[in-house]
Order: structure tokens, then C-alpha cells, then sequence
């Protein structure tokens, strides 16, 4: 939501009206960017409190981090999150039935899990969990390890984002996984791209959308 662009503030008043306008249908989920640390370093951090003048605000803007969900998981077969599975397919088992004003009291615990659902990557022909370019303890996942956690998890597909193609979108894996981006020419002139959005039909087919 933040850390990219000149209107990063604007975005995030936008997806919030939209949650308090029709809280049954918008849902908002944790990235890898609702934290301190990155909006210190990317630079939301510095253009919140160079508005307001007052660096104790942003703590209102991280109460309200702590309150956004790692993952959603839809009609009991698609689940959603930023990056990816993390390496315990049992993640969900330990989630389940935790309110999410109460995570904090677990995530330095499970610090490392919910960091990989946020930062993890697919990654065709691999094997298992291998390291990514994005930092310590961060994967790239193959197809073996995604199908034992959808099959531990009777799950059917998984929606994410977090990574930018030029066609818009991108499906790994026999088309169980979904990559989308909903930032239209996220590089400028760079390197051109259209946003994409997925839709859920009929039998909880799962089908890919240019804006």
C-alpha cells in the first residue's frame, strides 16, 4: 500500500475508506512493507511525519498494521497472502482461531513464518525452499513443496503479489498459484506493465483480469 510513489499517504486513506464503506467486502492483508523498518527505509516514514510534523502519529499507523491479517483463505479453498508459504505447512493449524488484535503475541515466535508468507517467492523448476536474492531467511518455493502445503491444507489455489510482470499477471504450478500486481506501470517508463486483479467464478475457479 506504502513506500512506493508520490500519493503513498492517499493510497492508504483510499483502501481504508473503502474498508469502513463496505467492511464485507474489502479485506486487507499484511505486506512486507507494513513496518517500521521498511517505512523507515523506503520512505513512508519520512513523508508521514514530514506532513504531520509529529513522528508520535505514525504510531497510529503501526497500531493499525498490527491489526491487518498475514493471510485470508476464501470459501475454505483459496488462500490469499503477499509473498508465499512459509517453510511450516502447518502454519495455518497454529493460526486458526487466533483474533488478529492477539497475533502480536505470538509473532515473535513465529517471527520467522510470517515473515516468509509476507517475502516469499514461487519459483519454477526448484526443488523444496532455496535462498532468495532478498534477504536472510527469505525463499524462493518449488512446485513439490507449494502442492504438499495446498494438500495439507485442502486447498485448491493461492492468490498472491508482491512481484511485478511485464504481462500483468503470471500463474505458476499447473495454474494453482496466481501471481497478480495491482500497480500499473510500476517502474515509469522503465519497464511498462498492466495492473491485474483476479476474480473467483463459479465453483471457485479462479480467473485472472487485466484493469
Amino acid at each position: 500500500i506504502v513506500d512506493r510513489g508520490p500519493y503513498q499517504l492517499e493510497c492508504l486513506i483510499l483502501v481504508l475508506i473503502l474498508k469502513i464503506l463496505d467492511r464485507r467486502k474489502y479485506y486487507l492483508l499484511k505486506g512486507n512493507h507494513e513496518s517500521l523498518e521498511m517505512n523507515r527505509y523506503y520512505g513512508f516514514y519520512n513523508d508521514f511525519t514530514s506532513r504531520f510534523k509529529n513522528e508520535a502519529k505514525f504510531e497510529q499507523v503501526l497500531a493499525l498494521y498490527n491489526l491487518l491479517p498475514y493471510l485470508a483463505v476464501i470459501n475454505q479453498q483459496i488462500m490469499c497472502v503477499h509473498g508465499g508459504i512459509p517453510e511450516d505447512i502447518d502454519i495455518l493449524e497454529e493460526l486458526r482461531g487466533i483474533k488478529t488484535r492477539d497475533l502480536g503475541e505470538i509473532e515473535e515466535s513465529l517471527s520467522e513464518q510470517l515473515t516468509q508468507i509476507t517475502w516469499n517467492d514461487p519459483k519454477e523448476n526448484i526443488d523444496g525452499f532455496t535462498e532468495s536474492f532478498r534477504g536472510p531467511g527469505i525463499k524462493f518455493f518449488g512446485k513439490d513443496v507449494f502442492d504438499e502445503f495446498m494438500s495439507k491444507n485442502n486447498l485448491n489455489y493461492l492468490i498472491r503479489s508482491h512481484e511485478m510482470f511485464p504481462e500483468g499477471y503470471k500463474w505458476f504450478f499447473n495454474r494453482k498459484l496466481l501471481s497478480i500486481f495491482s500497480s500499473e506501470n510500476y517502474r515509469g517508463s522503465y519497464s511498462q506493465n498492466p495492473a491485474s486483479y483476479a476474480i473467483i467464478e463459479q465453483y471457485n475457479r479462479v480467473v485472472a483480469k487485466l484493469v
